[in-house]
């Protein structure tokens, strides 16, 4: 249906021929939009643009979009209004004829109204005496997409051809959705409609378009509806882009019946999508939360009721009952992750969508060491050797009560360093294999320091004799080394044999010699069993032993067979200081031991370099004591 068919214009480009005379005048009038793209009696239609989900989600929920609707008027081919005006700027008189066409804008969710004119035009008598005021505009500010699929969308046009009665009046063209004019991008500021959007429309009360007049002979007034501009399942969604078409009806001259029609543009009528207000996005369409910190995102500047302010002073000002306070004590873990949920609920509240309110939760909680703990990088995991209880105990405190799985799903789709799920369940995988990996050498550990710390050496030897063997001489049997010096490793491997006793007349005393000479341990070492390996431990009076790691070598091997403890000496031992001990073991038996120095292997300084491996940790100062 087109307006300019219409009986009362008709009469209108009639009044406006009579009272110009012989000089040609002109209207602008519309086709009105249809549904059906392939009715062939409209060149309009509602087009619809499909979207999907952003890549890496599986659907879309409504709270990963932002969208608003947006008025533009594009001008096509020669501008009929002006065609045959020798002048640009044409002096401008009392109006006879004029038109418009107003939006009417609701979304009773944000309690949001508002009402704009997609153009307006003016006409005096004359071919180049009018006024035509057509601007790009946004009809709504920035919606979180599962409020702004609510937004109802009318649009009335008005028509008159009486001098009296000017349309450009009826327009306000100052409204709440023009001078809320939002930008994306950090540090450009942001505008946004959430549950508190009645707030703004309170503190800056619009002049509404007025009640249109009275209908008489020379005016008109038609009212629509358009179609929902967004819909939306899980799967796919649409926008919807209404397109008006104006044309020019010039009347004139002689024949006041001939109409001389031609085509000035269209006023476009469309929604406009982002993921993000508060952030940059990459190739893909996902917002890149990377390389910001909690003040650079705090300081994000924000239209609001009272001017510019930032995102913090936003939520600090915010009415809501649940205010967080954004500078709690970060060492508290209850009272961070107790702020952490209620800026999670002001934020949804507010407007924002879970890419901006995750970006700024993250940053938010960074400044806590068990936010930290919890997201440790797998790497660092590995190349620490974190103990799986420790890892345990940085996993419990996952901040369930603000955070879901979805969450941090969301922030590592950002670019974000969090774990999720299965990052914890990868790491867990591999904290259990390695301590499969490490289990043989702690087993031989425990046994071994259990039998050094025992000061009874009859129940040493009974302890020790199960852990030995050798191919050669089987169980309870096992060959030493001696890398340490001589410090009388042979001398403590004698037995002391007592000779009989003889009795002087003078004095009564008791002779004890060693009847076995001293032999030097070969290089490869010497098979000894365990009564002597336990005169050995004992005689060595050892006072501090750390904990067993593996040696360097065999740390990338698929098995452990050798480990490594450190030990110091009591005073009036015959190794002052210390030494390492190395033993060598298979099938849950030692088969080597050696006395050897801590540099021997370098084992000192993969010491100091990788303090703790395999859950064993040792101090450097420990390694002091044995210089």
């Amino acid at each position: 249906m087109s307006i300019r068919y219409s009986p009362s214009l008709k009469f209108g480009l009639l009044v406006s021929v009579a009272l110009s005379g012989c000089t040609q005048t002109r209207q602008v009038t519309v086709d009105y939009p249809t549904a059906d793209s392939s009715d062939p009696k409209s060149a309009q239609s509602t087009k619809a643009h499909p979207f999907q989900a952003l890549p890496g989600f599986q659907s879309i929920d409504g709270d990963d979009y932002y969208v608003r609707l947006i008025s533009e008027f594009d001008y096509k081919g020669e501008n009929a209004l002006k065609s045959g005006c020798d002048s640009l700027s044409p002096n401008f008189k009392k109006s006879d004829l004029s038109s418009a066409l107003i939006f009417s804008v609701r979304n009773s969710r944000l309690k949001f109204n508002n009402e704009a004119a997609g153009y307006t035009y003016q006409a005096g008598s004359g071919n180049c005496n009018f006024k035509f005021d057509a601007k790009k505009q946004n009809l709504t500010p920035w919606m979180r997409l599962d409020a702004g699929k609510e937004t109802l969308v009318d649009y009335s046009v008005y028509s008159s051809a009486n001098s009296n009665v000017d349309v450009a009046g009826i327009v306000n063209k100052t409204t709440a959705a023009s001078s809320l004019l939002a930008f994306t991008g950090v540090g450009m500021g942001v505008a946004v409609l959430g549950q508190f959007a009645g707030q703004w429309l309170a503190n800056n009360p619009q002049t509404q378009v007025a009640p249109p007049p009275v209908p008489s002979a020379n005016q008109s007034t038609e009212s629509h509806s358009l179609p929902a501009f967004v819909k939306y399942t899980d799967k796919d969604g649409t926008l919807n882009e209404t397109v008006f078409k104006v044309y020019a009806v010039a009347e004139g001259g002689i024949n006041i019946l001939s109409t001389d029609t031609k085509p000035v543009g269209e006023l476009r009528i469309y929604p406009e999508l982002t993921p993000s207000l508060l952030l940059k996005t990459k190739a893909d369409g996902i917002p890149d939360a990377r390389d910001l910190s909690l003040t650079e995102i705090s300081y994000t500047p924000v239209k609001s009721a009272t001017g510019d302010i930032n995102l913090q002073q936003l939520i600090e000002q915010s009415k809501h009952p649940e205010k967080p306070n954004l500078t709690p004590d970060w060492k508290s873990y209850d009272e961070v992750q107790t702020n952490c949920r209620k800026l999670k609920l002001v934020m949804k509240d507010l407007g924002f969508n879970k890419f901006d309110r995750n970006a700024f939760i993250y940053y938010f909680l960074a400044n806590n060491a068990d936010w930290k703990n919890y997201n440790i990088s797998p790497s660092k995991v590995q190349s620490e050797e974190i103990s799986a209880k420790t890892l345990k105990n940085y996993r419990s405190k996952n901040f369930d009560n603000c955070l879901v799985a979805d969450d941090y799903s969301v922030m590592k789709a950002m670019g974000l360093t969090v774990n999720t799920d299965s990052d914890w369940t990868q790491m867990g995988d591999s904290s259990q294999k390695k301590e499969q990996f490490f289990m043989p050498l702690k087993s031989i550990e425990r046994q071994l320091v259990a039998v050094i710390k025992n000061p009874n050496k009859t129940e040493m030897e009974s302890q020790i004799f199960p852990l030995l063997n050798t191919v050669k001489n089987g169980d309870g049997s096992v060959l030493v080394q001696n890398h340490l010096g001589n410090f009388g490793l042979e001398k403590l491997l004698q037995p002391a044999s007592v000779t009989p006793a003889t009795t002087d007349s003078s004095t009564s005393t008791v002779t004890t010699s060693t009847t076995t000479p001293l032999t030097p341990i070969p290089g490869e070492g010497l098979i000894i069993n365990a009564q002597q390996l336990v005169q050995v431990l004992s005689g060595l009076m050892i006072q501090e032993l750390s904990c067993a790691r593996l040696i360097p070598e065999q740390l990338n091997k698929p098995v452990v067979t050798t480990g490594i403890l450190l030990f110091t000496t009591r005073e009036g031992s015959p190794r002052p200081n210390g030494g390492a001990l190395e033993f060598e073991f298979s099938g849950g038996k030692i088969n080597r031991i050696a006395f050897q120095s801590p540099t021997f292997r370098d084992f000192e300084q993969d010491v100091i370099d990788h303090p703790e491996v395999g859950g064993c940790r040792i101090d450097p100062v420990f390694l002091a004591k044995l210089h």
